[in-house]
């Protein structure tokens, strides 16, 4: 079982690498020449890249007539922000309910007799998993309107984000730039995750909603946005945050937000596997059940740092 789950993460974290590297070699042409254009402020490739992503995704979905409306009816720049609204919307439904069934799929169907029946675990009931379903939709209306806040931040110069990689001198300045980012994200999830539940008002209002899921038979790929979407949208501020202090590839800015719904159906499963020092759903499980410690996402690091590190126990665990 631990080895299908390793396999599954692994196979995970190869498509993640092939997406992030395959979006930041598709739109290059003459570099140096876009460069001194969009530092002059005559060309804007990300509104650019938005557009044209708008284009393909309202024409392939045949809903042309949307985008047109977007336009009459709020002008030229506010529609374009509707149009991406729409489309991240549509998107973000997309990647929660495909995401959550092949999980519900693998670990409830392919995998049940190891994961549950062997070990004499209940299932989840389907009055759970439905209320957690409806929980996560009514919420993507409201995490779908992030992105757009980026992107307008982003496509008006006013953070660091960058386009092409020979703006910061390369690819070791991708790369530690990216560490850098991904260091400055964890550091505010985890610190944002702990005053939601430190501060009685925030945890009673906002963040005791995901966690009526208190134990690991209530906790399935289905909860892993399943929040009061200020909650979400909290814990997501500082991929928002970090972009006005460190700079980072568009593309990898992009997905960084949209795998962060993934990884969150990762580690709701209540499945163990080991991949120190991931935050993986061993951990975020203890976090379920025991409420004051792991609260990072990707990595242990911060609640070790800060003292919130609690190891599970396999033979108590689930």
């Amino acid at each position: 079982m631990v080895s299908t789950k390793q396999a599954l993460g692994a196979f995970l974290l190869i498509i993640s690498c092939t997406v992030a590297f395959g979006t930041l070699q598709f739109w290059e042409g003459d570099v140096m020449n876009n460069i001194n254009l969009k530092v002059s402020g005559q060309y804007n490739p990300y509104k650019e890249f938005n557009e044209f992503i708008n284009d393909i995704f309202f024409s392939v979905f045949r809903m042309s007539e949307v985008s047109t409306w977007a336009i009459k009816t709020f002008g030229a720049e506010n529609g374009y922000y509707v149009q991406c609204y729409l489309r991240d919307l549509i998107a973000g439904t997309a990647v929660y309910w495909i995401t959550a069934g092949v999980w519900h799929f693998m670990v409830y169907t392919v995998m049940v007799n190891e994961l549950f029946h062997k070990q004499g675990r209940s299932l989840p009931t389907w009055e759970t998993i439905v209320d957690q379903m409806c929980l996560a939709q009514a919420s993507v209306f409201m995490y779908a309107g992030l992105p757009i806040v980026s992107e307008y931040i982003i496509e008006h110069n006013y953070t660091k984000v960058y386009f092409y990689v020979e703006e910061i001198g390369g690819w070791p300045m991708y790369f530690a730039y990216l560490a850098l980012y991904l260091l400055f994200v964890e550091f505010g999830i985890y610190w944002v995750h702990r005053t939601l539940h430190t501060n009685k008002f925030l945890y009673k209002y906002v963040h005791g909603l995901h966690h009526k899921y208190n134990k690991a038979v209530t906790l399935t790929p289905w909860c892993s946005i399943a929040f009061n979407p200020i909650d979400g949208l909290l814990q997501a501020s500082p991929y928002v945050v970090g972009l006005f202090l460190v700079p980072v590839h568009y593309y990898t800015h992009v997905f960084l937000l949209f795998f962060s719904g993934v990884w969150a159906t990762n580690i709701h499963d209540a499945v163990w596997a080991d991949y120190e020092p991931i935050m993986g759903a061993k951990y975020h499980t203890v976090h379920h059940t025991h409420y004051h410690y792991n609260f990072g996402q990707f990595f242990t690091l911060m609640d070790w740092i800060f003292g919130t590190l609690r190891i599970p126990d396999k033979e108590k665990f689930a």
